[in-house]
């Protein structure tokens, strides 16, 4: 598996989520909480590419190809470090700087109900895993669901 890389989502909570080799154009669907009326901007997911020996890879190259009704999905790039599973194969990559592709969304100030929108991560191999989000509006969210909240559908 030598040079071959892994793309990692992590979750707006600083929470990451490891995400098998995708294969070309392989989708995922999530679902993202979202309170209205908050004001905040809440972050959707953040991306990174991780090479086996930890060197630093190019940020994933990350495109919104269908924006929410209730707000603009925002993409930008950053360099921050990273967790990683301490028992995977990238366990010596732990607290090291990656090239994040991060993005965020506004809480609308009124919405309620669902929306959607649909988020493309390409990794410099050129695997591209295309992510359908359904985003649910509430003024109060369920028990156990909190802003920002992005999860498996």
């Amino acid at each position: 598996m030598s040079g071959r890389f892994s793309l990692i989502a992590g979750f707006a909570l600083a929470t990451c989520l490891a995400i098998p080799s995708a294969r070309a154009d392989d989708t995922i669907a999530k679902r993202l909480w979202l309170a209205s009326g908050t004001g905040k901007t809440v972050t959707v997911d953040s991306f990174r590419e991780m090479r086996e020996d930890c060197s630093l890879a190019p940020a994933p190259e990350v495109t919104v190809t269908q924006q929410p009704a209730f707000g603009k999905m925002t993409v930008s790039k950053t360099k921050a470090p990273g967790k990683t599973d301490p028992n995977g194969p990238y366990a010596a990559c732990n607290g090291k700087p990656f090239n994040w592709t991060v993005v965020k969304i506004p809480s609308p100030s009124k919405a309620e109900g669902t929306d959607g929108a649909v988020v493309r991560a390409q990794e410099s191999t050129g695997e591209v895993t295309t992510y359908e989000i359904e985003i649910v509006y509430a003024k109060k969210l369920p028990a156990g669901k909190s802003s920002g909240l992005l999860e498996d559908r």
